[in-house]
Parts: structure tokens; sequence; C-alpha cells
């Protein structure tokens, strides 16, 4: 058995679990809310449940955004059930807030809010929370991280550590999304407050046509992104991997034998190998149609294939 954590995100099954409202403040303080309109077939607080019996996931994240805020008892459910179905809590991302802002008084009620939602999955068991240092709605092109960013991270650093749990930032759209800037970030707060979420696919070169298509009334299919140029993801993904605690897994869209795209996982294993991870590996699945649970059960089973393939050629290559 591979020792490598696999993770499956509850944003994944977001057709399954309710409609989405996800509020994000843009840097002059408006409020721009993404809204998808999906059945709600099962309670979130089931999903640990359901990810043990469909799939090979040995953990599950939620995103605090499918709870309805902090006090949400599905909160308590969906770690219990995890618990029960013998599933690690990997990670808790919270989109919270806007720690980029311009407006002190407005970021210091973000900081509040964001150590309650800490405060709230650490008391359950999550033992990482993942916060934004960017967002692809954000027009920070700044060279360097500024440094009321810096101070609020390490802030709720601190806060995280003091209740047990580790703060996370992720590669997220605007200036997050540029490797020397994370890595400029990471090293200002310091690594006894700050840990990155590396995602596969929070690079400019996929996120900036998949924003244009969120402002377009046609919008643009996930397959249209296979077009793209994929060298400067994959570099990015070099540049991050040495300071990665976690790893999303992004997938756009998957075939029926779980090969999916437009990243290719292969590519990724290799490279995050190369730089001598083998932490979480978590999938987060943005693709659309069809039985969710089947797609990603069976993007989970080539990940788990290829982990330990890897493992087999690393033991190998030790014995020779």
């Amino acid at each position: 058995m591979s020792t490598t954590t696999i993770a499956l995100s509850s944003y994944s099954l977001r057709e399954e679990l309710g409609p989405i409202a996800a509020a994000f403040t843009a840097d002059d303080g408006t409020e721009h809310v993404f809204r998808q309109e999906f059945p709600q077939r099962m309670t979130i607080g089931d999903f640990p449940l359901r990810v043990a019996a469909r799939t090979k996931a040995t953990a599950v994240e939620a995103v605090a955004f499918q709870f309805d805020g902090p006090e949400d008892p599905q909160i308590d459910r969906f770690a219990t059930n995890a618990r029960r179905a013998g599933l690690e809590l990997a990670n808790a991302a919270v989109d919270h807030g806007n720690l980029l802002g311009r407006d002190p008084a407005r970021r210091a009620e973000d900081v509040t809010a964001m150590k309650v939602w800490i405060a709230r999955f650490a008391d359950v068991g999550f033992r990482r929370v993942r916060v934004n240092a960017g967002s692809p709605f954000s027009s920070d092109r700044s060279s360097r991280p500024p440094s009321h960013l810096v101070d609020a991270l390490g802030d709720l650093g601190g806060y995280a550590a003091s209740v047990g749990a580790r703060l996370l930032i992720e590669n997220h759209g605007g200036s997050s999304s540029d490797p020397a800037w994370i890595a400029e970030l990471l090293g200002a707060v310091g690594a006894r407050d700050l840990g990155l979420l590396l995602d596969t696919a929070n690079f400019d070169t996929i996120l900036m046509p998949l924003m244009e298509a969120l402002r377009s009334p046609a919008g643009m299919e996930a397959a249209s992104l296979d077009s793209l140029d994929l060298t400067p993801v994959y570099e990015g993904i070099g540049a991050l991997a040495p300071h990665a605690e976690l790893v999303h897994m992004k997938a756009h869209w998957a075939t029926a034998d779980g090969a999916s795209g437009p990243v290719d996982m292969s590519t990724v294993r290799g490279i995050l190998s190369a730089n001598g991870y083998s932490g979480p590996l978590t999938l987060e699945y943005e693709g659309q149609g069809g039985d969710p649970w089947t797609i990603v059960g069976a993007i989970i089973d080539r990940l788990t294939a290829s982990v330990e393939v890897n493992r087999h050629r690393t033991l190998m290559s030790r014995t020779i």
C-alpha cells in the first residue's frame, strides 16, 4: 500500500451538493459573487461516507462556502463521518475576504472572520486551513507582496498554530499565480507561520481564459483549454514544488478511463517527484456533466496507480 495520502475535495462533487454562492472581494472593496445552481442530491455532511464507498481516496477536503457559515452543524457531521469512514481531514479551504485589500478596517474585519473559520475547522479536527493571498478577481499585479499582506498572514498563521492548525496559502489568481511572488511572500511571513498549497492549474495560462469565459454570455468549453501552451504551467509547478506542503491535482475534464486534463497528472507527478515532494495529493475536479462520482473515482484510480508505480520504482532504485 502507498503511504501517499490521496484526498478528494468536496468542490469536485458540487453538482451533487446544491447551489453555490461564493463571494470574492475585489481590491477596491466591491464584492463578486460566483453562483452555480446545482441540485442537492446529498448533504455535504454525508460527503465523506460517499467518498469512502465510491472511491479509493484516503482523505477529504472541505470547502467553506459549501457550508451555511461557520456555525453550520454540517461541519460537525462532515468531520464525524470522515472519522467514521476512516478518512483523514486533509484540508479546509476558506475563501472569505481579501487580505490584499487596501482598506485597513475592511482587512481587519476579514482577518477576524477568517479566524472564526480557522478555529471552527481546527476544532473538528482539520489540521490544515487554506486562506487566500490572491484571487482571480484581484487586479493586484504588484511586483512584491505588500507589507500589510505579510502582516495579516503572520497574524493568521500564529493564530492557526495556537488552535492546532497549519495555515496555508494557494496560488489562486492575481499576483498569487506568480511563483516568484508566492516564494517571496512565503519567505517574508516565514515557514513557522505559513505553508503552501500548490494548485497545478491556477496559473495565468489557464486562469485568464477561464475568467474571460465567466464574463462571456456564451461561456467556453473546458476542452478548448487543450489548445493552450502549458509550458509556463509546468514551469510554475516546478518552481513552487519545493515549497509545497499539499498539492491540488486539478482536472477540468476527464475520460472514462480516468485520463484528465488539460494539465497532465503524470507529468505533474514527475515534476513533484523530481523536486522531492511525496506529500498529500488532493483531487479537485472542475468538469461538469455525466456522473461525477464515476468520473472522480476513475481519476483517483489512475492517480493511485501512478503513486504505486512511482513507489515501486523508488524502492527498486534503492536496492540496485
